[in-house]
């Protein structure tokens, strides 16, 4: 799971694909007419769609992603069949064959990429006046509280794109994540600067050998860190001109790139980094071999529930706000939080019946606590069921800063009146199965929200503070952007990881810019800055 909201996607072929479906539009409505999704025999609507595996999810014997305890309840509820014609790890990457074709589901999730793409070629349907008259107040409520989500759906004032939101910018700050019994048996304070994050690191390799911080090739983990330099890769920010810049390739990226390559030739950064995807950088954590890694919010659910069952509570990870070089909190880095849409195909008969759906999701887990049986919700929400619906699900924008608030209250007071919903008496029962057994399963909880250094408290912190800088490109990004492919980042990527090497001085930090720019760089940047008026 990434937080940053990295939205090229797509290559030129694919857009070449596309063209070549637009061009074929009639079929379009074909396929759209002879699907049995307009059947109600019986009363019964058959809805297709198609998703991606979600391999946390524990099911019970017998279901799978296709066919559990949430498609029985569409079908015992509302009479709704719903049919997943695919499943697949490579869901991007086979959706866009899938429109390249023309062979599309009647409901499924897009990217922002493929959501104009489809607008742009008119194979999706106006929600506008069926999400107006069928949706819970609830589920407008999520779009008055996301009003720049909710907008980014559409196009010319009408509703295309359904955004399935996010849980809050709570998710998003980051931080360094330090092992708790070596601190603790080295005496060692809380970091207040780069230098401190240095020093942890050494003391550490001196005691406990191997190397000093966790980080993989894709240099996303390492890139947390560059806050300390107020650098903010991966950002379009203003420059002092007011032009919006890329912050990968401005002069902060240099002296962050200066003292990384001086970790590496120390060893503090894993000397295997360049060859580790983030499934081996995360074995290395769970073996013991390190005690540093910049990492999300999200550190207690993996790698740290694998940690813990191997290496016992006391080798914990706590996170801890990033300083800057100068010793201060740096400022962090929000991104656009909403990646993903709901559409349906254009042709579709019964649009309605899948808002009664989102509906259904959105009741249970705000409003079922205490309407439905702690059985339903259970089965429904527990072991990452909830997350395994695909299509069909809105998500509460503010769901997880209200979670935290209310948890944290009922941890310090012991009194859980306040705890309205399935999400947060989970969060706080999993908290306290830990403080009380050590549980590995609820060290994901735990470390969120329950424990004395949680991530949600600091992350608390930074909004309300209001320490950080929100990317420019605030909605749907130009479709330019995503013309790249991923051909702008491969090269920054490449070029860096030289830098941090050794193999090229800090010098070529200037070489790999003037490469990016000439690669489209510099017309991404124009297209950027006319998108948003600049």
């Amino acid at each position: 799971m990434k937080k940053k909201t990295k939205t090229l996607m797509l290559s030129l072929c694919m857009s070449t694909l596309l063209l070549a479906a637009c061009a074929n539009g009639s079929s379009n409505e074909q396929s759209s007419t002879n699907t049995d999704s307009d059947a109600n025999e019986g009363g019964t609507t058959t809805i297709h769609t198609v998703t991606s595996e979600y391999s946390s999810a524990k099911y019970p014997k017998g279901d799978d992603i296709t066919n559990n305890v949430w498609i029985k309840r569409y079908k015992e509820k509302f009479n709704i069949d719903v049919k997943t014609d695919w499943v697949s790890d490579e869901y991007d990457t086979k959706l866009n064959l899938a429109i390249a074709s023309s062979d599309l589901p009647d409901v499924f999730r897009v990217n922002p990429s493929q959501l104009r793409q489809l607008v742009e070629a008119d194979m999706v349907m106006d929600l506008t006046d069926v999400f107006e008259q069928n949706a819970s107040e609830r589920l407008k409520g999520y779009m008055e509280a996301d009003a720049d989500s909710y907008e980014s759906g559409k196009k010319d004032g009408k509703l295309y794109g359904i955004p399935q939101m996010h849980w809050g910018l709570i998710d998003q700050p980051d931080f360094i994540w330090i092992r708790n019994d070596w601190k603790e048996e080295l005496d060692l304070q809380d970091p207040k600067s780069v230098e401190d994050i240095k020093n942890i690191a050494l003391k550490f390799m001196e005691k406990h050998g191997g190397y000093g911080i966790a980080v993989d090739q894709s240099l996303d983990y390492l890139n947390l860190l560059a806050i300390a330099w107020n650098a903010h890769p991966d950002m379009w920010m203003e420059d002092n001109s007011g032009k919006l810049v890329y912050g990968s390739v401005q002069p902060e990226m240099k002296n962050a790139l200066a003292e990384w390559a001086e970790w590496y030739k120390r060893g503090i950064i894993d000397p295997e980094f360049a060859i580790k995807d983030f499934n081996a950088m995360n074995a290395d954590i769970v073996a013991g071999k390190v005690g540093m890694q910049p990492y999300y919010q999200w550190w207690g659910y993996n790698p740290g529930v694998d940690t813990v069952s191997n290496l016992g509570k006391d080798a914990i990870f706590y996170p801890y706000i990033i300083p800057d070089v100068d010793g201060k909190e740096a400022k962090q880095s929000i991104f656009f939080a909403n990646n993903n849409y709901i559409v349906m195909k254009k042709g579709f008969k019964n649009p309605q019946e899948v808002i009664k759906i989102l509906n259904d999701y959105a009741y249970i887990v705000d409003e079922g606590n205490g309407k439905e049986s702690a059985e339903t919700l259970s089965a429904l929400l527990d072991n990452d069921i909830a997350h395994v619906v695909g299509a069909f699900r809105v998500l509460n924008p503010n769901s997880d800063y209200e979670q935290f608030e209310a948890v944290s209250t009922a941890l310090q007071s012991k009194d859980t009146s306040g705890l309205t919903t399935s999400g947060m008496w989970q969060k706080y029962n999993n908290s306290v199965e830990f403080m009380k057994n050590a549980t590995p399963g609820a060290v994901g909880d735990y470390l969120q929200q329950g424990a004395p250094k949680n991530a949600y408290g600091l992350a608390k912190k930074v909004l309300d503070s209001e320490n950080y800088m929100k990317t420019a490109l605030w909605g749907v990004t130009p479709e330019i952007l995503s013309s790249y492919g991923t051909t702008l980042d491969d090269i920054l990527t490449e070029g860096f990881t030289k830098i941090i090497m050794g193999s090229e001085s800090i010098d070529y930090f200037d070489v790999v810019v003037q490469n990016w720019r000439a690669a489209g760089g510099d017309d991404a940047t124009q297209a950027v800055n006319e998108a948003y008026g600049k």
